[in-house]
């Protein structure tokens, strides 16, 4: 076990390693130094605010069939959902599957994986690699889904490997802050990894998107409604500081392209088998979409 943190105190032993850094850091370049820590095997990441029911890492290990990536069901403190992995949007936006319900999905395929609890095989890290650290926190997870996605891997869900998440814990659940980093990183990411048709799109998808938001937010509804008017300009901030990375991005993705296994054509069936309901981007719709099979997209 690898932990990674500015201030815990924990007890080492040759199976314990703690790795404190200087200050706080941003999720993504504190997991990787954790991760490139890791020996060739199957890893699993955790938040430091998550909490393993019992079973959780017999159950991904039962559910573990070879390389690819295994996304547990991630519980909130009153026992609803979290997530169950995340949807994907045409323009890269991803949403937590079943947040606010009790049902369980089964063992199927998701659009993108979150980071506050996650199992990946040596094969996803040693060929796709780590975290983005220009991510730093939100976002990072998405980018390497759609990378490990083009690559070929699958996001599997674990329907029985089941931890608890305090969401939000630090940057808050709709701060500012946080959406910012949300819309930069998610633009980011789809420029990187999206079809060039989606990349086009982007402007029009997004505005589509924070018309259905914004709508859903005037009536109290939706991931909007509490982020008020600072949270929209944050996003429009956002969405500008990511197109204005669109360089780095772009030479990121010449480089991926070499080890893509998947074209536009397949990239685009992942999305539309993925795909959010408008009702479920609203936040009116908490019940689960009959699950799609579990099948390579």
């Amino acid at each position: 076990m690898v932990v990674v943190s500015s201030d815990v105190t924990v007890q080492t032993s040759d199976d314990v390693v703690l790795l404190r850094t200087p200050g706080a850091m941003d999720f993504a370049p504190a997991a990787n130094l954790g991760l490139s820590r890791m020996e060739a095997r199957p890893v699993v990441l955790l938040n430091d605010d998550t909490v393993l029911e019992p079973h959780f890492l017999e159950e991904l290990a039962q559910a573990y069939t070879g390389p690819g990536i295994y996304q547990p069901r991630i519980l909130r403190p009153d026992g609803t959902i979290d997530n169950t992995g995340h949807l994907l949007f045409f323009d890269g936006f991803n949403i937590a599957r079943d947040r606010g319900t009790r049902v369980a999905r089964g063992a199927e395929l998701c659009g993108a994986f979150s980071g506050a609890a996650v199992m990946f095989s040596p094969e996803v890290l040693a060929q796709v690699g780590l975290f983005d650290d220009d991510f730093g926190a939100y976002g990072e997870d998405l980018d390497l889904s759609l990378r490990a996605i083009r690559q070929g891997f699958t996001i599997q869900h674990v329907p029985n490997a089941t931890v608890m998440h305090h969401l939000g814990a630090t940057y808050g659940r709709t701060s500012s802050r946080k959406v910012f980093l949300v819309e930069r990183n998610r633009t980011r990411a789809a420029i990187r990894s999206l079809p060039w048709g989606a990349i086009v799109s982007l402007p029009a998808t997004s505005i589509f998107r924070f018309g259905i938001m914004g709508t859903a937010a005037l009536r109290g509804r939706g991931l909007g409604a509490s982020a008020g008017w600072k949270g929209a300009v944050a996003a429009i901030v956002g969405v500008a500081a990511g197109t204005m990375g669109a360089p780095d991005a772009l030479i990121k993705r010449h480089r991926d392209r070499k080890q893509w296994a998947r074209d536009g054509s397949a990239m685009w069936r992942h999305m539309r088998d993925q795909a959010p309901s408008l009702s479920t981007l609203a936040g009116v719709d908490i019940t689960p979409r009959e699950p799609h099979p579990a099948t390579d997209p």
